[in-house]
């Protein structure tokens, strides 16, 4: 760089200038514009200042301490940013820095301590945590030096540091430090975190801010958190933390807080929202088939859902006397997020094909109570995207007593068939609207169809009821064999050469009713210069060895139109092609001076007079050329 410098190729940046000075600051630096750049080249000159105590400590300071109410923007704003920025590119000898003294780490972690702080700030401390937490470097030279094991080290030798990231779990920088943990175990030096942590209490310690008399931030942190454990260990059979999550001390404590939530609030929706993850969990480490397992030997998760699914079906059968105007009509009791939940809990439950779950679901009659629901609320999607995924599951499965129950006891046929008559009676209506659950109810019709013929049982029951022939005749197989056409006629692209001439009349043969109005063909050009302009190729051309044509690949649709409305003109421009050639020949001829009206006269009688004899040695003329040629 100094060469170029030294023989004028390239202008001396601000950097260089302030670096050159006697005496700067660390904010002087920070003034300038081209100071990340000059980071990101590796400006040696700038790095060496950067990297010492007092310029990492003051950067740690933009990110951890809270500027003064006096002073500038720039200190509150730009600095804060800049610092972290820096702090966070891939700088060798800065990482090495940071890492020879726990007092950088110390004022990185230090904002725990407080009670409260600055959300914007905490954003960017927990950014420059993170990346410390997450990046592996090596020194060549020297030796190996593990980020995440030097980190995790310091962290670990601090008092209750698990309990002072619980405490501060309604803030989302806090939340983002604390699963960065959660995923150390899969780097290299992170070993024996999870193990760790479940010594901690984590598991525990958030479950308890499930609490109802916490804040709604609380609740929903805890969920997310708690889910991203699930997820974070889907294919893991041993991480500590899940399995302390899925011990009976911790599912009964989470159920106990869920239904302490009266009235039923952010608990209740958040921690429903946990046991759902954990029944999906179990579900996809399973098997389809149908599971004989005796209700004492069920896991925690599942043993204590049944105990309290008693209590979640009366949640679903309890109406409020909140009412509100929707864009449908009014709407009285409102549906509301809490029945929805619980209803996609059944939905897990179902589909965890353990056949204790299923009898329990059938002596509560829990599907009929279900698709009262679905019928109940017409335009509510959520509600119906369930339900259909509940009868889909019921329908597919092996139970076949399962099946029977939906069928028979929760009176599933009837119920479409009135939801059928009663939308066909509403579209007669003036301005009458289509159900808003017909597209599921047709799907779930459709799937008893089918599988009434591999089921003896349910073929039985559906030819029992004289409606639904009528039903599947009349109404469902119409709506079918109209969603199984193509949406509208197919019809060849205008841009796509034509495969013969015959095609290429037929693509433009349409009705010249609706362009009368362009008999004058004055505004527009020629047909030859029309024709000149189009880039066919030869009919030979498309039968034999056909050549490429060069077309605009994307054209609004108003250059179509005009396409096809050139193309409509040109017959009816060659038609008009003699009379404009005439018209324009005697364009062309010189004027001749006016006459008077004597001299008009005998030219006119002259003309009728001459004309035979004209005609009769043109034709002579004529005959002549004939024989010489």
């Amino acid at each position: 760089m100094s060469f170029w410098r030294n023989f004028g190729f390239q202008p001396i940046s601000h950097i260089e200038s302030i670096l050159d000075r006697d005496f700067f600051t660390l904010e002087d630096l920070f003034d300038e514009d081209e100071l990340l750049q000059e980071c990101k080249t590796q400006n040696k000159r700038l790095i060496e200042f950067l990297i010492k105590p007092e310029s990492l400590n003051g950067m740690f300071e933009f990110i951890t301490k809270e500027a003064p109410e006096e002073a500038e923007r720039k200190r509150k704003e730009n600095y804060p940013f800049l610092a972290s920025e820096i702090l966070c590119m891939d700088i060798q000898p800065l990482i090495e820095a940071v890492y020879r003294d726990d007092l950088y780490l110390q004022q990185l972690y230090e904002f725990l301590n407080k009670p409260n702080f600055n959300l914007g700030l905490a954003a960017y401390t927990s950014k420059v945590a993170i990346n410390f937490l997450g990046r592996k470097t090596i020194d060549l030279l020297i030796f190996s030096i593990f980020q995440p094991k030097q980190t995790m080290a310091y962290i670990k030798k601090q008092d209750n540091i698990v309990e002072k990231f619980i405490k501060h779990l309604d803030k989302s920088p806090v939340v983002d430090i604390l699963l960065k943990i959660i995923s150390i175990e899969e780097y290299q030096g992170g070993a024996g975190t999870l193990d760790w942590l479940d010594r901690c209490n984590l598991i525990g310690g958030i479950i308890d801010e499930f609490d109802p008399t916490l804040d709604s931030e609380y609740h929903e942190n805890a969920s997310f958190i708690l889910s991203e454990i699930v997820e974070m260990t889907r294919n893991v059979s041993d991480s500590p933390l899940l399995e302390r999550l899925e011990s009976e001390e911790m599912i009964k404590k989470l159920y106990s807080y869920i239904l302490k939530d009266i009235p039923l609030g952010t608990t209740f929706l958040y921690g429903l929202t946990v046991i759902i993850r954990l029944l999906r969990r179990d579900k996809d480490n399973s098997k389809h088939e149908p599971v004989v397992t005796p209700l004492e030997e069920l896991t925690p998760l599942f043993k204590e859902s049944i105990v309290h699914i008693e209590e979640f079906n009366k949640l679903l059968k309890q109406t409020s006397e909140a009412s509100f105007t929707t864009t449908t009509g009014p709407l009285s009791p409102p549906l509301g997020f809490h029945r929805l939940k619980v209803i996609e809990f059944f939905a897990d439950l179902i589909n965890s094909r353990y056949l204790c779950i299923d009898k329990k679901i059938m002596e509560l009659d829990i599907l009929s109570t279900c698709l009262e629901l679905f019928f109940k609320y017409p335009w509510n999607n959520l509600l119906h995207s369930q339900i259909h995924q509940i009868c889909q599951i019921i329908l597919y499965s092996e139970n076949d007593e399962l099946k029977m129950s939906l069928l028979k006891e929760a009176k599933l046929l009837d119920r479409i068939i009135e939801a059928d008559q009663a939308n066909t009676n509403e579209l007669k209506q003036v301005k009458g609207i289509r159900y808003g659950f017909m597209g599921f109810l047709n799907s779930i019709a459709q799937s008893i169809c089918d599988v009434s013929k591999n089921s003896p049982e349910i073929k039985q029951i559906v030819d029992e009821n004289p409606k639904w022939g009528v039903f599947v005749s009349e109404s469902l197989e119409p709506v079918l064999n109209i969603e199984n056409e193509p949406l509208g006629e197919f019809k060849p692209s205008l841009m796509t050469a034509p495969e013969s001439a015959e095609e290429d009349d037929d693509q433009y043969d349409n009705d010249d009713n609706g362009y009368d109005n362009y008999d004058s063909v004055g505004d527009y050009v020629s047909a030859d210069q029309y024709q000149d302009q189009m880039d066919y190729s030869d009919e030979d051309d498309y039968e034999g060895n056909p050549k490429p044509v060069n077309y605009i690949e994307e054209e609004d649709d108003e250059e179509e139109d005009d396409d096809i409305r050139f193309q409509q003109q040109q017959q009816q421009q060659l038609n008009h092609h003699d009379n404009q050639d005439e018209s324009n020949e005697q364009s062309q001829q010189p004027e001749q001076p006016e006459q008077s009206q004597d001299e008009k006269t005998i030219q006119e009688s002259e003309a009728v007079v001459e004309t035979p004899k004209e005609s009769s040695v043109d034709q002579e003329s004529t005959e002549a050329k004939t024989e010489s040629s």
